[in-house]
């Protein structure tokens, strides 16, 4: 019996679990473990974004002689000043931009509720509007007053979160840098444990794996930065309140494929509704001539055929994601769906040529 294929992988099954059952008995052994995991988890999940963002810089200039601890601390230097000159250029504008955005939040609800008002007094819509349905306006505006104080919520425990971990954050440089000057040395040590009969798979899954998250990481923020500049310069073009915030929120959700550019429009719709019917088509165009371009132009050249996911797929992933972390499972559903993806075709392949 112990020789049937069904009966072998029906006892590893039965193990596994076993196996799991144990540890949960003993869960009280782990905590200390959970803990540093916990902890950790946030600054090499950032480190590990940014690697993937700067290794090409270090390895061009490593290509020109110069060392990769150099190259890094370059690099470093320039980024540094970059974001000195964005902070000394648009900081001021932004907070304020956000200042007052948080302080006129109620005039905001009430001026949609006041356009809401005058779409129910229009001849040409008003067949659409029943008594059945209520007082629409008010709904709606108590609809967009808890989304506001929701998003107030959530940024104001982002920060908070943020604050409690600025020493964890301070050490992200740190390992950063480590993972830039020697990270390329990790995939040969890790590929070294393992028996030689493994090490020409374990080699060859590590690279896939590392070229889809490089692709992936580095495509989505050429796409958001290609997306949030000409939305932020047609935001300022019709003159659209809050042009910088609206159009960063636009670029930052735009790291979430497909749901992410619906969600970083609904802000500068509200926005632009409260102001006029023609502005707020202008921003509705707007935004989907850019995001059209990125989709067929910009998007096919970046990530070419790395990205081998059905959009229902997308869509299902982001889902459970949200379902399951928030708006990091969402980040994260599509890399490690993918990772996971190429784990297991590399087993199968293993395992139907060791058993054929």
């Amino acid at each position: 019996m112990l020789q049937n294929k069904f009966f072998r992988i029906c006892i590893g099954i039965i193990l596994v679990l076993v196996i799991f059952n144990l540890m949960n008995m003993v869960g009280f052994l782990f905590t200390p473990l959970l803990v540093m995991l916990q902890t950790l988890f946030v600054p090499i999940l950032i480190s590990g974004f940014l690697y993937y963002m700067l290794r090409p810089l270090v390895n061009f200039l490593e290509k020109k002689g110069i060392g990769r601890g150099v190259g890094t601390l370059l690099i470093y230097f320039v980024i540094t000043s970059i974001v000195g000159l964005f902070i000394v250029a648009f900081g001021p504008m932004l907070q304020t931009q956000i200042e007052n955005f948080m302080a006129n939040a109620p005039e905001l609800v009430e001026s949609t509720r006041v356009q809401i008002e005058k779409l129910q007094q229009n001849r040409l819509l008003a067949a659409y509007f029943t008594k059945d349905q209520g007082d629409i306006s008010t709904k709606i505006s108590e609809y967009i007053n808890s989304a506001i104080n929701y998003a107030t919520a959530y940024l104001s425990d982002t920060m908070s979160f943020l604050t409690s971990i600025l020493l964890i954050i301070t050490t992200i440089p740190i390992i950063l840098y480590y993972l830039l000057i020697s990270g390329h040395k990790a995939m040969d040590n890790a590929v070294s444990m393992l028996p030689k009969s493994y090490t020409y798979v374990a080699k060859e899954t590590l690279e896939e794996i590392d070229s889809v998250l490089s692709g992936y990481i580095i495509g989505r923020i050429i796409i958001c930065i290609c997306l949030g500049i000409p939305v932020y310069l047609g935001f300022l073009w019709i003159g659209l309140p809050y042009p910088l915030l609206l159009a960063i929120i636009i670029a930052v959700t735009n790291l979430i494929p497909f749901i992410g550019p619906i969600i970083g429009a609904v802000p500068a719709l509200i926005v632009a509704f409260t102001q006029s019917y023609p502005m707020m088509m202008w921003v509705a165009l707007l935004i989907i001539v850019a995001q059209q371009l990125d989709d067929t132009i910009l998007a096919p050249q970046v990530f070419g055929k790395k990205m081998d996911v059905h959009p229902l797929t997308i869509v299902l992933l982001l889902l459970v994601g949200e379902k399951l972390a928030g708006i990091l499972g969402m980040l994260l559903a599509i890399p490690l769906y993918m990772v996971l993806k190429i784990i297991l075709l590399r087993i199968n392949r293993l395992f139907v040529f060791r058993y054929e």
